[in-house]
């Protein structure tokens, strides 16, 4: 997969999504859907996402005996990135526990799955060279 083709795919995935999460806050639970300062944790995500994705095309491209080490110490960056921001929240914010863990969990999950795809679609490629 290109870079322009993942830039693109990036940005339908941030449009499409933040629309479905402000009109869930906004139309079907109103005010009440969202943790505070979600938008914040919605693009430290989005950033995470961008950084790892960036270090595991370096591996794959790198090849060889590097490649499997490069990506899962991409997704390891990822893990702990998220855990610092976790830990932070979790200290400076006082939310409902289920609300937080169903937003967060969403989010990640959204990135990651994306992640995933991106990857794979680069392997796929590499496999057919």
């Amino acid at each position: 997969m290109s870079i322009q083709k993942f830039a693109l795919y990036y940005i339908l995935l941030l449009a499409l999504s933040s629309f479905v999460y402000w009109a869930l806050n906004q139309y079907l639970f109103p005010q009440t859907a969202l943790i505070p300062f979600f938008w914040l944790a919605y693009a430290y995500m989005a950033l995470i996402t961008l950084l790892v994705y960036g270090l595991s095309v370096v591996g794959i491209k790198m090849g060889g005996e590097y490649q499997s080490t490069i990506i899962l110490g991409a997704i390891i960056v990822r893990l702990l990135l998220t855990l610092c921001f976790l830990m932070f929240y979790i200290l400076k914010v006082k939310v409902d526990a289920v609300l937080f863990v169903a937003n967060f969990f969403s989010i990640y999950l959204l990135f990651t799955v994306f992640e995933i795809y991106c990857l794979l679609r680069n392997l796929r490629d590499q496999i057919r060279e």
